[in-house]
This record gives structure tokens, C-alpha cells and sequence, in this order.
């Protein structure tokens, strides 16, 4: 199977795969637009709990800030082009895992657009895992930032596997003994709510305590990407020297609900150099003992 063009375009085998899914290719979603306004950069990272100064002066945007354009892009893209009878026996579905890629620096006041296309799904022990790439680029089409967004069908099965296989972000077993550094993360009451604000993420479960216990939950759970935001900051402070442009990649996958309340640990880890020379770091994210984002990979630039 080959893979994704790096202009964003997916080539013949994977139309060919998704196809066979039910994906809808004739339809691809209209490229909306938008522009990355200065304060809504300053409310992102007071929401994700990241008081670094660079994002407060206006000089750069936090990793995940452009999350808050593609959220609606990726649920249309979903329901437009998955063929739900493709996919049987689901018990439900959720965010399992984020891969972010960061081709050239995002600034306030910069115009942006983006892009969304089927890239792979694949049955794995739990259930399904559907894939899609949303390319965030200028408006004369340099990619800026790309998300490989991963819905998780909890329980699904499908017959075979379809497209691309995501890039690979596992934490490798090596790298426990390199242990770097680590950063507590406080987690407030409203995060859920301020994440809300600045996101378009007004799921149930993360702003109703109903809503989540009708869910299994026993009170409000954040929303996956804010767990990953607030987790962000840490990577970026410890790993990068508090320099946001310095990252290049940005992975996690998420293996528990966090709640508000109470703290995150992110614990980094060294996973060797690029073929580059970049800095490579796994780590991953607890709270009260549970690991709430395990895989995780960043990827820095050379120095």
C-alpha cells in the first residue's frame, strides 16, 4: 500500500481502499478557512494551563492551537464518509490517539485553510481505529500543520484493513532508563468548560456531570485534546527549552479519562536522534496513578 503525497493529495490505492469502505471520495468536504486571531491564541493557552510567554506576546501559538479549526472538519468528515455498515458492532466511538506534525511555523494574525481526507482504518484488539489527515496550510497551500486524527470504534470489527497504516509513535522499551525530567501539570475544576470556550469541543461528558455518568463516568471527564494540550506545555517546556518552534512532531495516544481536580504528571524520556540528528523524546501522562496518554512521541529539530 503506498501512502499519503506529501502535497496533501491521497493517491490512487488509498481511494481505491477507502472506497471499498464506503468512503465517499467524489465528496470531499469544501476546504474551509479561517485565520488564527492573537487573543484567541493567549485564551487557548490560559485554557491548556500553558503561561508560556512566547504565546502571551503574540511570537507563536501552542502545538494543538490549530485543533480548534479542524474539530468540526473531522465530524462531518466522519459522518460523510465512513459507511457505518462497514463497520459493525460498535459499542461507541471515541479519540484514541493524535499525531501532529509541524511543517513550518504557525503565527497570530496568519490566514489559514485546511483540508481533510481519508487515509486508514485498521482493526486492532479493542475495535477499529478510522484515520483521517486534516492539512492545515497558508492560503497558497504550504502545509503548516498536519493531524492525523484517529477515531477509536470501541468493540467495531471490519473485514479487512483499509488505506494507510497511521505513522508509527510507540514508546520504546529503552528508553524508561533515559529518563529526562518530568512536570506537573495542575488540572482545575473548569478546565472542561475554558477548553469548551476556546475549542467548539462542548461534548457532554466533559461539561455535564450527567452526561458523563449516563456515560459509565463518575463526574465530568476533560476532553482528549485538552488532556493532550495541557500535556503540551509540559513536553515543550521540559523537552524544547520552552521553544514551541523547535517541535516538529507532537504524538499521543489516549488510554484513560483525566479529570478536572486533579493533576497530571508527564514524565519525558530520551528516544535517541532522528536520522537528522533531532531530538527524540517518548513520554507519557498520569494522573493519580493512572496513565492517561501513553505512546507519546515528540520530535524536535536539530540544534
Amino acid at each position: 500500500m503506498t501512502n499519503v503525497t506529501n502535497e496533501g493529495r491521497v493517491d490512487l490505492d488509498i481511494l481505491r481502499a477507502v472506497t471499498a469502505l464506503g468512503v465517499q471520495v467524489g465528496t470531499n468536504c469544501d476546504a474551509p478557512s479561517g485565520r488564527v486571531d492573537g487573543d484567541a491564541v493567549i485564551a487557548f493557552a490560559l485554557a491548556t494551563n500553558d503561561p508560556n510567554e512566547r504565546y502571551l506576546r503574540g511570537e507563536a501559538v501552542p502545538p494543538l492551537y490549530t485543533s480548534t479549526f479542524i474539530l468540526q472538519a473531522n465530524s462531518d468528515a466522519q459522518r460523510e464518509w465512513v459507511d457505518a455498515d462497514q463497520i459493525k458492532g460498535a459499542r461507541g466511538s471515541v479519540h484514541g490517539a493524535h499525531d501532529v506534525h509541524f511543517c513550518a511555523p504557525v503565527r497570530p494574525g496568519m490566514a489559514v485553510r485546511w483540508d481533510t481526507t481519508p487515509y486508514g482504518v485498521r482493526q486492532t484488539p479493542g475495535g477499529v481505529q478510522v484515520t483521517l489527515r486534516i492539512v492545515v496550510s497558508d492560503l497558497e497551500g504550504t502545509p503548516l500543520v498536519e493531524h492525523y486524527w484517529s477515531g477509536f470504534h470501541i468493540g467495531a470489527t471490519l473485514e479487512d484493513d483499509l488505506g494507510a497504516v497511521p505513522p508509527d509513535h510507540t514508546f520504546p522499551p529503552g528508553a524508561r532508563a533515559r529518563r529526562i525530567g518530568a512536570q506537573t501539570v495542575p488540572v482545575d475544576l473548569d478546565q472542561g468548560f475554558r477548553y469548551a470556550g476556546v475549542s467548539g469541543d462542548h461534548i457532554g461528558h466533559a461539561i455535564d456531570d450527567e452526561a458523563a455518568r449516563r456515560e459509565g463516568f463518575p463526574s465530568k471527564i476533560l476532553q482528549g485534546l485538552c488532556t493532550f494540550g495541557l500535556c503540551s506545555g509540559a513536553v515543550v517546556n521540559v523537552g524544547a527549552n520552552g521553544d514551541p518552534d523547535r517541535l516538529r512532531r507532537l504524538a499521543g495516544r489516549f488510554s484513560a479519562p483525566a479529570f478536572p481536580r486533579r493533576d497530571i504528571v508527564v514524565d519525558l524520556y530520551d528516544a535517541g536522534r532522528s536520522a537528522d540528528g533531532g531530538r527524540v523524546l517518548a513520554f507519557e501522562a498520569t494522573q493519580n496513578g493512572v496513565t492517561v496518554i501513553k505512546h507519546g512521541r515528540a520530535e524536535l529539530l536539530p540544534d
